[in-house]
């Protein structure tokens, strides 16, 4: 169970803001012990952002550890067009696995499958090559679950323990746009869920279903 979304900035401002350790770890402490009451066969998982930025997982972590917060697991978001190269997502995840002993799992991540947009509204991914490389393609967007797959494959002691598509099934539909409270709202995200712009699903659904 995740304690908190990507929360490089913090949790819970002003109390919890990044600039507050203490405070923060006492909200993430907090939160891991509700998992624990409630679900007790569950590990609870702190998530940040920028899954190839080391400094900033250990900066984070650190303070975590220090400040005893009682985390099971390591969550990243990596995204390729933003994060960096994949080998610094690899060097970050074994350098977590080394330093700290916890299963990893990268959380979310996409990639697009077309530029194509189905509901009007402009999507967040635009660019026809979003990777030098890899244009939006469906044959993009398998590579990308595969290769990483690879790097959470091959982090040390066997702590990498998955990844997440994030959001495999958001597509554009009536009533799935940003605004839950505006069913005429768009969705900035279609093309790069993992079924197409009429419904079908994509090669690479049976990519992540066979890793």
């Amino acid at each position: 169970m995740q304690v908190g979304n990507e929360t490089n900035g913090g949790l819970l401002w002003p109390e919890g803001r990044w600039d507050q350790l203490e405070q923060m770890a006492g909200l993430l402490t907090a939160g891991c012990e509700a998992v624990a009451d409630t679900a007790p066969k569950a590990q609870s998982i702190l998530h940040l952002a920028e899954g190839g930025n080391a400094g900033a997982f250990q900066w984070f972590f650190d303070n975590a550890v220090a400040n005893g917060v009682p985390f099971d697991a390591i969550g990243a978001s990596y995204y390729p067009y933003w994060h960096g190269e994949l080998s610094g997502l690899a060097a970050n995840l074994n350098d977590l696995a080394t330093r700290y002993g916890k299963p990893l799992y990268v959380v979310e991540t996409a990639y697009p499958f077309t530029t194509g947009d189905a509901d009007g509204f402009a999507n967040i991914i635009t660019d026809p090559e979003p990777v030098p490389g890899f244009p939006a393609s469906p044959e993009s967007q398998s590579h990308w679950i595969t290769a990483i797959a690879d790097v959470v494959k091959a982090v040390p002691d066997g702590l990498g323990r998955g990844l997440f598509w994030w959001e495999a099934t958001w597509t554009a539909v009536e009533g799935a746009g940003w605004d839950p409270a505006d069913p005429a709202s768009g969705n900035a995200w279609e093309n790069q869920a993992l079924f197409d712009l009429d419904g079908k699903a994509l090669p690479s659904l049976k990519t992540l279903g066979s890793l």
